[in-house]
């Protein structure tokens, strides 16, 4: 109730604060080609008179008009950009009324012209998907389907990503080994619990780099997925309030409030957020060969995450800018896991009540300075960020015997980083990007409990601490241009790591890491414009995926009756060389657009599990190295507008991945197993504009099953429905959706090995959804204006 209170408390502040708002002028105008013919869903920007300074920007309509409203006078320059067309750049000015630029004409791009090398927009009426050279974007932040949820949720709406709804785990193209970046930085949180605390309200866009250039950190077999948060930048001061109700098998309860303050040359933001949103689960697990069963419920009691993020931008002339900024996560969460084990006629219930609390902190610092021409300069990059999780634990097991013990865990990591880049666009010739950069990770991991472990004449707790450095050194270096039809990019990053790394876990057991190695990292891609609106990509790139913290730290990550998860300190990285071919066509009403791709893998990372000596039917789960595997796939997205009210959105990827393990036989003894693993993933999004205040939008998700190294998980569909209706001229909304309509989402696993058996897990995927949104704003003077009013009031000479 007091974050509640604190939050309406703070909106009240700002609308009192900024009650002096006055309404703003309009620019309005009509966009066509040479034929004539309107030109829909067409980027209009608009920049304050340098060109550099953002102001706002919207799309055409159906009808190719273009309407800014609550737009205070000065002057202007208003940039369109449309694929296939030159970029239309224009310098206008308001002055006492609405401006009405009448019809613009862009002109088409012949097939012997010269292209700048930049991205293709992709556009659709909730979301906008652009491809770039070298990623993916999508701006999801006014999606229906997903109002009122998190992270997690809306990248699930994503082509070619996935999010397991029990561990949290985040893979891209079947593969986990992805790398999660917030406002283009790494988090010291887990991906896992990273993409639980953040709103759905709160992304702006998010950008999928499948093959990352040498610009980019070289860790991630998969690529990264780097999730950009919502920052206020429009002129004035803007006020968004946000709350919402969701119900499952638990109430559920979010609300946010964003602000920001732009007087030009200073723009202060900011957001709120509270979520409180505690849930229930349930499964099954068979185990045909041992007849054992294990019947849980997973209940996350109290799940309460507040987090803001505050920083400005300070334009301090027109050749420097700085920016700075805070995100801030607390949670707080009790939950516990229940397993009652069934083996004949006897139950056994093991309880694990788990109470937590944690912080994460980021810190960034960003200044730019422009040399004197167009595209050259230099950027000081520096971000600190810190996590720290204290959890206790409470067993009370009843198989294999009746104890009760409890763990405190320590868990506190830090990430720094500092990065200068520089760019230089060479007058007819190509752009440099060239920077080098430190950072520095670091983990404390602790692990106490009461547990008392009996090994021969001797008994203990078993306590461990393991503390872990991780340095890099590197830099890079990035060259494209463009020649008439064709682009090309190429890169080369050099990494030095330095390893090193200490535990002790009890009676006396101790040890120490330490490595230090050089890898290069090459990229290189290709654009080649077969006509106007068609494109083809090719891409390169080496990659590495370095054992995590929590891959190498002796402490276990979880136990439970029957499994027992640790880290392996001797683990060595794998690396990827991935190729990538792509396809786009632009359509008149949308677009079509295709990617192949292949991975080949060496010093394969995979996961595998050794029968515990101690417990009957257990296991305990570690990672180890071992030969290579080799992965393909395709995708493919058409996104088109059917008619003046319904667009549509369709998605279908596959990937075929070999997956290797080194299993224990009936002797405990070590043999390697390797498989296949095929996926197909279907996802569609229809949108239907009813009228210009209400619209409903439908999603249906389908993953068909997919072979593991333990088994066979089998299909898995839902479908979403939400609806949106806006008032008060567009300022206020009310949303409403419904998640999993039939109920069909669950997860079912079919397991050869360790033993024969059958899975079932059900989350609360069937919830309603209620939400209110309203957003104002209006004009703020700066000391500029102020002056020259009070000076013109007293009779001074100046005029306009």
């Amino acid at each position: 109730m007091k974050i509640k209170k604190y939050t309406l408390s703070l909106a009240f502040a700002l609308c009192s604060m900024f009650a002096f708002a006055q309404e703003g002028q309009h620019i309005k105008g009509h966009l066509a080609n040479q034929k004539n013919e309107n030109l829909t869903y067409t980027s209009v920007t608009l920049y304050k008179e340098d060109g550099k300074t953002y102001v706002t920007d919207i799309t055409s309509d159906d009808d190719g008009n273009f309407n800014f409203q609550n737009v205070e006078d000065g002057k202007y320059k208003l940039i369109i950009t449309e694929f296939g067309y030159a970029q239309h750049e224009q310098l206008i000015e308001v002055n006492n009324g609405v401006l009405d630029l009448g019809n613009i004409q862009l002109v088409e791009i012949k097939s012997d012209a010269s292209i700048e090398l930049k991205g293709v927009y992709i556009r659709k009426e909730t979301s906008q998907y652009r491809n770039e050279i070298d990623k993916r974007v999508v701006e999801v932040g006014s999606d229906l389907v997903s109002a009122g949820t998190d992270a997690a949720s809306v990248l699930n709406n994503i082509p070619s990503v996935n999010v397991d709804q029990q561990s949290g785990a985040l893979s891209l193209r079947g593969n986990e080994n992805v790398k999660v970046y917030v406002d283009g930085k790494p988090s010291s949180q887990s991906a896992a619990q990273l993409l639980k605390q953040i709103p759905s309200n709160q992304i702006q866009r998010i950008e999928i780099i499948t093959n990352p250039s040498a610009k980019y950190e070289a860790d991630g077999k998969s690529g990264i997925i780097n999730i950009i948060l919502v920052k206020g930048q429009k002129k004035g001061y803007n006020l968004g309030l946000v709350t919402g109700y969701e119900q499952g098998k638990r109430a559920r309860f979010n609300s946010s409030v964003n602000a920001n303050v732009n007087i030009g040359d200073f723009n202060l933001f900011g957001n709120v957020n509270y979520a409180d949103r505690p849930s229930k689960q349930n499964g099954i697990g068979k185990n045909f060969s041992d007849n054992i069963d294990q019947l849980f419920d997973i209940e996350n009691k109290k799940n309460n995450n507040l987090s803001y993020k505050v920083g400005f931008d300070w334009f301090i002339n027109d050749k420097n800018a700085l920016t700075v900024y805070t995100n801030q996560w607390n949670g707080n969460n009790t939950s516990g896991i229940y397993t009652n084990i069934i083996k004949g006629d006897k139950s056994d219930l093991n309880k694990n009540d788990i109470f937590s609390d944690s912080k994460s902190s980021d810190y960034s610092l960003n200044y730019k300075h422009d040399f004197n021409k167009d595209d050259h300069n230099i950027v000081l990059d520096a971000f600190y960020s810190t996590s720290d999780r204290d959890d206790s634990r409470d067993y009370t097991n009843t198989y294999p015997i009746n104890e009760f013990y409890q763990e405190f865990r320590d868990d506190n990591t830090t990430n720094t980083r500092v990065n200068l880049d520089y760019t230089n666009q060479i007058v007819d010739a190509g752009k440099i990007e060239a920077g080098v950069q430190f950072r520095r990770e670091t983990n404390d991991n602790n692990l106490v409990s009461t547990d008392i472990v009996t090994e021969g004449a001797n008994s203990f707790n078993p306590n461990v601490d393991f503390e872990f450095e991780r340095k890099f050194y590197s830099g890079y270096a990035n060259y494209k241009q463009k020649f008439d039809k064709f682009g090309a990019q190429v890169g080369l990053r050099v990494e030095r790591v330095e390893d090193e790394g200490n535990w002790l876990f009890a009676p006396n057991n101790k040890g120490n890491l330490k490595k230090d190695y050089t890898d290069f990292f090459p990229s290189a891609f290709l654009t080649y414009d077969i006509t106007e609106k068609d494109q083809i990509s090719f891409n390169y790139s080496r990659r590495i995926d370095r054992p995590g913290m929590y891959q190498l730290t002796p402490i276990p990550q979880f136990t439970t009756a029957l499994m027992s998860s640790k880290g392996n300190p001797d683990l060595n990285p794998e690396y990827t060389n991935s190729i990538e071919l792509g396809y786009l066509k632009q359509l008149e009403k949308g677009s079509i657009s295709g990617n192949l791709f292949y991975r080949h893998v060496t010093d394969n990372i995979v996961q595998t599990f050794t029968k515990d000596p101690d417990v009957e039917s257990a296991f305990i789960q570690f990672n180890m190295n071992y030969d290579k595997v080799n992965s393909f796939g395709a995708e493919a997205s058409w996104n088109y507008k059917l008619t003046k009210w319904m667009s549509a959105y369709v998605a279908g990827d596959f990937t075929s991945s070999e997956m290797q393990s080194v299993i224990p036989d009936e002797n405990n003894e070590f043999v390697s197993r390797k498989i296949t693993a095929n996926t197909l993933s279907l996802r569609m999004n229809n949108t239907y504009t009813i009228n210009k205040n209400f619209s409903v939008q439908q999603f249906m998700f389908y993953r068909g099953k997919t072979k593991f190294l333990q088994g066979e998980m089998l299909d898995m569909w839902s479908m979403n429905l939400g609806v949106k209706y806006s008032f008060m001229q567009g300022k206020a909304s009310l949303t409403a959706r419904v998640n999993d309509i039939f109920n069909t989402m669950k997860a079912r696993v079919n397991m050869d090995n360790p033993y024969e058996g059958f899975a079932r897990f059900k989350w609360e995927s069937r919830t309603f959804y209620l939400g209110f949104n309203y957003n104002f704003g209006g004009k703020v003077r700066s000391r500029a204006e102020v002056q020259q009013n009070k000076t013109e009031q007293n009779g001074g000479g100046i005029t306009i």
